[in-house]
C-alpha cells in the first residue's frame, strides 16, 4: 500500500489535504522552489515600488474618532504643536544669570544660522514678536500684572515727561515761568539740570544710555539718528527678562521652584523652528532635524555661557526613529545570528540550519508582498513585525525540522518521511500558528490603527511562515536531504522503567508554591502611563521636553461670544492657571479704558531746538551731573553710577571737540526723535480697539487660524505635573466638564486631552486584543483538541506562566507601559503553543504505543528549541536598546516567554506523564 495511505487512516479530512498538498510539493520540489522564488520577486518588486514607509505619528490612531479628529483640526490650524523648540538655558545655574541682551542674541544667532544654513528645510523661524511690529497695539498683549506696573511707571515719570515734551513745564515747586531760567531752554538743558538740582537714582541707567546716544551722535555724524541706534530705546532699559523684549521665555518645569514659584524658577528662552517634513520614509524628519541642529550647534560656539539644544515633537520623532532602527537592526541581526547558532546545536546541521533560515527569509519576502497589497505602508509600530516573525514564526520551522530530523533518520523514502513529519506536526503547527496571527489580527477590531496596521502584516506573516514551511522547506531538504545518522532504537528495549507515580506532582507543587510565594510582588507591577519614560533617556531632545510646560488645553470657535463663556468656565478652576486668546487683549484695552483718567496729560510741542551758544552750557552740566552722581552715597548701584558718569563725560568731551553749529543741529535732532518716542510710548497707553490684521503673523497664527477660527488656550498649574496621569486627568477632567456645562458648547482639545484620551484608547485596545486573542485561542485550540479537557490543559501553561512574570515585574521593579503592554497579546498567541504541541505529544503517546515518550523526546527538544528562538529574539531588544520602550518589550516578552515554556516542562508535562503512566503506557525515563 503507498506510503501516504498507511499514514492517515485516522487522520481529519483538513489533515488530508494537508497531507496530499505536502507530498505533492515533495513530488515537484523544483517546480515548488521556482514558483516560491518568482512570487518572491514579485513580492520585493512590489514593496520596493510601492510599499510606503510614514512615519507620521498621527496615522497611528483612527481618525474616525472624535477627539482624535479634533486634535487633528487643531493640529492643522494651529501648528505650533509641530515645532522645533530651540531650547537655550544658562549653562551654569549656580552662576548670575547672563544679561538679558545676551540671551536675545543668542536667541537671534539661532535665528540667523538656521535661515543661513537650513533655510531649505523650515517653513519658518520665530525667535521672538518684534515690538515695532506691534506699535501702538503692544500693551494689548501685556500680562494683567505687567500692564499695571508699566502704567505705575508712566504715572511717576510724568514730570520727567513734561521737561520733554511740554513748552512751559512744571517742575517741583519752580513755578513754570521760571523753568526756562532755573533749568534751562532746551528739553536736553532741563533735563540734565533737574537730576543735578534732584537726583534720581532710578534715572541712572536712562541717563547713561542718553549720554552715550548724544556721544555717538557727535562722534559719528554720518549715521542717521534713529531709536535703538543713538537714541535709547525706553523699552529696552531696565529690562527684566528676554520677554519684555518679546522673546518666548518660559520657566524650566524641572526646577521645582516652578510649580511654587514661578517668578523665582530658572528659566529657558526658546526659539520656535517649523521644519518642512515629508512623512514618507522612517527617517523623514532625521535629516531636517539634523540640518537646524547643526545651525544651532554653530551658533552656540559664540555663547559658551549657554547650554542650547533642540527638542519638540519632530526632534523627539526623529531621535526616536533613529534610535529604534538602530536597535532593531542591532537586535535583529544579533537574533539571527543566535537563532542560527541555536538551530545548528539543537538540530546538529548546518544544513537543517540553513534550510531553516532560507524558509523564513523567504516568508519574509512574501510578508513584505503582502504588507504592500494588504495595507500599503509601514508606519513606526508594524516596522517592528519583523522581529516578530523571527521570534515566532520560527517556531513551527523548528517543529517541522525537529520531527523531519527523527523521520529521516528512520525513513529513506521523502513521502514517507513527509507523511509522517506532517501527520503528527500538522495539526498543532497549525493550531499555534492560527492562534498566534490571530493575536494579532485581533487588534483590527480596537481603534488603534497603528497596532491594526502591525496585526494585518504579522498575522499574515505568520500564516506566510507557516506556508514556507509547507512548501519551500520540503522541497529544499527533498532536493537536498541531510546526511543523518539511521536511529536503530526504534522501539524501546529492555525493562520498562519504575514508574515514578506521585513523584511527577513535584515539580508542579513547585511550581505552583513559587507563585503563591511571590504572590506579594504581583501588585508592584503597575501601569505606567508616563510616555517619557519610554524614551532613550540619554537623548537630548528627551531631555528637554520635560523642561518645557508645552501640555494645554484649548477650545477653538469662530464665535468670540462663545469663547468668552468657555475662558468664565474654567478660568476659576483650581486646576487652571491661566487662559490666554485674543480676549486678553480685549481685557486689556477695556481695563487701559478704564483708567485713562490716571495718565498725566502732556501739552505735546516741538522741543526748543539747541543754539550753538547752548552747547557749553550742555557740556557743563553734563560734568556737573557726573560728579554728582560719583558722590551719591550707597554701595548698591555704585558701578552702573560710574558707567553714567563716564558716559557724561564722553559726552561732554565729544561736544568739546565739535563744532557748536555741528553739536547744536545734531543734538536737535536727537532731541526731536527722543522726543518723538515719548509721545509714541505714551499714545500706547490710549491705544485703538484690537486689530488683528495690524499684528505681527508670528503673534496672530498664535491666537486666530488662517481661516478665522479663535482659539482659547487653558494652562493647568504649575503645581501639576501632566506627565503623571493622575494630574493630568485631573486638569482634563475638569476643563471638559466646565466647557460641557456650557449650551452649544465647543469641544475641548489640545496637547493634554489628546494624550490622556488616547493613551486610554491604546490601553483599551490592548486589553479588549488581549481578550479577543485568548477567545480566538481557546475556540482555535479546542476545535483541534475536541476535547474540553484537553483544551484546558493545552491553555493552562498561560494560566501557571502569566502570573508568575506579573510576579517576577513586581519583583524587579518592571511596571506595565504602552510598549511592554503590546506584548501581553503577543505572548498569548505565542505562549499557548507550548501547551497545544504538549497535548499532541500526549496524544501520540496515547494513540500509538511504539511512540513512547523518551528521555529528551523530540518534541521536549522542539520546544526548547522554541523557547529560546523566542526569548533570545525579543530578549536583545532588552539587552542591545537604548530606547526604554523597546527594552521593556524585550524583557516582557523574553522573561513571559521564558515562564510560559517552564510552566509548560514543570507543570503540564509531568501532568501528562503521570497521567500516560497511570494509563499504563510505556515511558523511556522521561
Amino acid at each position: 500500500m503507498p506510503v501516504h495511505k498507511l499514514q492517515i487512516p485516522k487522520s481529519t479530512w483538513i489533515q488530508r489535504k494537508i497531507l496530499s498538498a505536502v507530498l505533492a510539493v515533495v513530488s515537484r520540489p523544483r517546480t515548488v522552489l521556482i514558483a516560491a522564488a518568482l512570487v518572491l520577486a514579485v513580492s520585493a518588486f512590489s514593496a520596493s515600488r510601492w510599499l510606503n514607509v510614514s512615519s507620521d505619528e498621527n496615522d497611528l490612531f483612527s481618525h474616525n474618532v472624535q477627539f482624535f479628529r479634533n486634535f487633528l483640526e487643531f493640529d492643522r490650524e494651529f501648528p505650533e504643536n509641530d515645532a522645533i523648540y530651540v531650547v537655550i538655558e544658562a549653562a551654569d545655574p549656580n552662576r548670575p544669570i547672563p544679561p538679558v541682551l545676551r540671551w536675545t542674541a543668542a536667541a537671534d544667532a539661532v535665528e540667523r544660522n538656521i535661515l543661513a544654513t537650513a533655510r531649505q528645510y523650515c517653513e519658518s523661524v520665530d525667535a521672538h514678536v518684534p515690538r515695532e511690529k506691534l506699535g501702538s497695539q503692544g500693551l494689548l498683549f501685556e500680562s494683567p500684572q505687567e500692564l499695571a506696573g508699566d502704567l505705575n511707571d508712566v504715572v511717576r515719570s510724568a514730570e520727567f515727561v513734561r521737561l520733554w515734551g511740554e513748552k512751559n513745564p512744571a517742575f517741583g515747586p519752580l513755578p513754570r515761568a521760571m523753568v526756562d531760567t532755573v533749568l534751562g531752554r532746551t528739553p536736553s538743558q532741563r533735563f540734565l539740570a533737574a537730576l543735578n538740582l534732584k537726583p534720581d537714582p532710578e534715572a541712572t541707567s536712562l541717563v547713561q544710555h542718553m549720554a552715550q546716544g548724544w556721544a555717538d551722535a557727535l562722534a559719528h555724524p554720518h549715521e542717521p539718528i534713529r531709536v535703538g541706534a543713538n537714541v535709547p530705546n525706553l523699552g529696552d532699559l531696565d529690562l527684566s527678562s528676554p520677554r519684555d523684549l518679546g522673546y518666548y521665555w518660559e520657566p524650566d518645569a524641572t526646577d521645582p521652584q516652578a510649580r511654587l514659584h514661578p517668578a523665582d524658577a530658572r528659566h529657558l528662552l526658546l526659539v520656535r523652528v517649523y521644519p518642512k517634513i515629508n512623512f514618507n520614509t522612517l527617517t523623514a524628519a532625521e535629516k531636517p532635524v539634523a540640518a537646524i541642529r547643526s545651525a544651532v550647534t554653530t551658533a552656540a560656539k559664540d555663547f559658551p555661557e549657554f547650554q542650547i539644544g533642540t527638542t519638540g515633537r519632530p526632534a523627539l520623532d526623529a531621535d526616536e526613529m533613529a534610535v529604534t532602527d538602530h536597535d532593531s537592526t542591532i537586535a535583529e541581526i544579533i537574533a539571527a545570528v543566535a537563532v542560527f547558532i541555536g538551530l545548528v546545536v539543537m538540530l546538529r546541521s548546518l544544513w537543517l540550519a540553513l534550510a531553516a533560515e532560507m524558509a523564513l527569509a523567504v516568508g519574509i519576502g512574501w510578508t513584505f508582498g503582502w504588507a504592500t497589497v494588504s495595507v500599503g505602508k509601514l508606519n513606526l509600530l508594524s516596522m517592528v513585525f519583523l522581529i516578530a516573525l523571527i521570534g515566532i514564526g520560527m517556531d513551527y520551522l523548528v517543529q517541522i525540522l525537529m520531527r523531519y530530523r527523527t523521520e529521516a533518520r528512520r525513513h529513506g523514502r521523502p513521502k514517507a518521511i513527509w507523511a509522517r513529519v506532517f501527520r503528527y506536526v500538522a495539526a498543532p503547527i497549525n493550531t499555534a500558528c492560527l492562534g498566534a496571527a490571530g493575536a494579532f489580527l485581533v487588534s483590527t477590531l480596537t481603534i488603534f490603527r497603528g497596532a491594526a496596521e502591525l496585526g494585518i502584516i504579522a498575522g499574515g506573516g505568520l500564516l506566510l511562515c507557516l506556508l514556507a514551511g509547507y512548501t519551500v522547506l520540503p522541497a529544499l531538504l527533498t532536493l537536498f536531504p541531510p546526511r543523518l545518522a539511521v536511529d536503530v532504537a526504534r522501539r524501546p528495549t529492555g525493562q520498562t522503567p519504575r514508574p515514578l507515580g506521585w513523584r511527577r506532582l513535584i515539580l508542579p507543587a513547585l511550581w505552583v508554591s513559587a507563585i503563591a510565594a511571590l504572590s506579594p510582588w504581583a501588585p508592584r507591577a503597575r501601569f505606567d502611563p508616563n510616555l517619557l519614560d519610554l524614551q532613550a533617556p540619554k537623548l537630548e531632545s528627551t531631555r528637554l521636553i520635560g523642561k518645557l510646560q508645552a501640555w494645554s488645553s484649548v477650545v477653538m470657535t469662530k464665535d468670540l461670544d462663545m469663547l468668552a463663556r468657555a475662558r468664565t468656565a474654567v478660568e476659576r478652576l483650581p486646576a487652571v492657571e491661566s487662559t490666554e486668546s485674543v480676549l486678553n487683549a480685549d481685557d486689556n484695552y477695556r481695563w487701559l479704558r478704564a483708567h485713562q483718567d490716571e495718565l498725566p496729560k502732556i501739552e505735546w510741542s516741538p522741543p526748543a531746538p539747541i543754539a550753538p551758544a547752548d552747547v557749553a552750557t550742555l557740556m557743563a552740566k553734563a560734568k556737573l551731573l557726573a560728579n554728582r552722581m560719583e558722590q551719591l552715597p550707597g554701595a548698591a548701584g555704585a558701578v552702573q553710577r560710574a558707567a553714567a558718569a563716564e558716559a557724561l563725560r564722553t559726552f561732554a568731551e565729544a561736544a568739546g571737540h565739535a563744532s557748536a553749529q555741528f553739536a547744536s543741529a545734531r543734538l536737535t535732532e536727537w532731541q526731536n526723535v527722543f522726543v518723538a518716542e515719548l509721545r509714541e510710548m505714551l499714545s500706547q497707553f490710549s491705544p485703538k480697539p484690537l486689530d488683528l490684521s495690524k499684528i505681527p503673523l508670528e503673534l496672530r497664527s498664535h491666537l486666530v487660524s488662517a481661516d478665522g477660527t479663535y482659539i482659547l488656550y487653558i494652562n493647568p498649574k504649575p503645581t501639576l505635573n501632566l506627565w503623571d496621569r493622575g494630574d493630568l486627568s485631573l486638569f482634563v477632567n475638569s476643563v471638559q466638564d466646565a466647557v460641557a456645562a456650557i449650551p452649544g458648547h465647543p469641544d475641548v482639545t489640545g496637547t493634554a486631552p489628546n494624550i490622556f484620551y488616547t493613551t486610554r484608547a491604546v490601553r483599551r485596545s490592548f486589553i479588549q486584543a488581549t481578550s479577543y486573542a485568548l477567545i480566538l485561542i481557546v475556540i482555535l485550540v479546542l476545535i483541534d483538541l475536541r476535547n474540553l479537557r484537553h483544551t484546558a490543559l493545552a491553555i493552562s501553561v498561560l494560566a501557571l506562566g502569566l502570573p508568575l512574570l506579573i510576579e517576577l515585574m513586581g519583583l524587579l521593579g518592571v511596571n506595565w507601559n504602552f510598549a511592554n503592554f503590546f506584548g501581553l497579546p503577543i505572548l498569548i498567541g505565542a505562549g499557548h503553543e507550548y501547551g497545544v504541541f504538549m497535548i499532541h505529544r500526549y496524544r501520540e503517546s496515547v494513540g500509538d504505543p511504539r511512540r513512547v515518550w523518551r528521555f529528551r523526546d523530540v518534541a521536549d527538544r522542539a520546544l526548547f528549541l522554541c523557547a529560546y528562538i523566542t526569548s533570545s529574539s525579543f530578549g536583545f531588544f532588552w539587552a542591545v536598546s537604548e530606547h526604554r520602550g523597546l527594552r521593556s518589550l524585550g524583557l516582557v516578552m523574553a522573561l513571559g516567554t521564558g515562564c510560559i515554556y517552564l510552566s509548560t516542562v514543570m507543570v503540564l508535562r509531568p501532568l501528562l506523564l503521570w497521567r500516560l503512566e497511570k494509563r499504563g503506557a510505556r515511558i523511556s525515563n522521561a
